[in-house]
């Protein structure tokens, strides 16, 4: 039964105090909570997901995402638009950018960004996005999970919305001996050259 983003408010202020303590629950009863406030949401819009951050000094940060998918956006930004101001809560919708310099493991794969290049390409069809072509020396051809790993790569430095907004195509090669003179730049510029791409397809 589908609730309204109310209703999933109204629930997770009911639910807050034992999602602040979850570090005091048993595996069992932190399972539990975890799973209800996730049906909860659910409910809501079948899309979405959340992530509890640690504890710390502030409380805990709740990061409500869409996992990438464009479709649920709306819904995301509809249930954050009407988040209550709840004590201890900072509640954040997509996942953050984490800047130039991460580190990703996904299955076999440990990359990161210090490690990789990337070439901007550009498309006559989507001028608002951009297309890479990254190079890493850990280019396997036609290997999903490595595609995933630098894709969650780029979400990690960029956050979600952008990355979903602005990345348009990503396809991936060996890293050669002298990457500059092929034209690619270093992974860890990546945050910057989009930021430059935004002030100028805004132009």
């Amino acid at each position: 039964m589908k609730i309204t983003v109310e209703d999933f408010w109204n629930r997770f202020k009911s639910k807050s105090d034992k999602l602040m303590d979850l570090d005091s629950l048993n595996t069992e009863e932190k399972d539990e909570a975890l799973n209800s406030i996730d049906s909860d949401l659910k409910q809501y819009s079948e899309g979405l997901s959340l992530e509890i951050g640690k504890l710390g000094t502030n409380g805990r940060k709740l990061t409500l995402t869409a996992e990438g998918d464009v479709d649920y956006f709306d819904d995301l930004i509809a249930l954050c638009e009407e988040a209550p101001v709840l004590d201890f809560w900072d509640i954040i919708a997509f996942k953050p950018a984490k800047g130039s310099n991460v580190n990703i493991t996904f299955e076999k794969h440990r990359i990161s960004s210090k490690n990789l290049w990337f070439m901007p390409l550009e498309s006559e069809e989507e001028k608002e996005k951009v297309g890479l072509r990254v190079a890493l020396k850990e280019f396997v051809e036609d290997d999903e999970d490595l595609i995933i790993a630098v894709y969650s790569l780029i979400e990690q430095m960029l956050g979600e919305y952008d990355t979903a907004m602005l990345l348009g195509y990503l396809e991936l090669c060996s890293l050669g001996d002298k990457p500059e003179e092929e034209g690619f730049h270093p992974m860890t510029d990546l945050p910057e050259y989009m930021e430059w791409f935004m002030n100028n397809s805004e132009e």
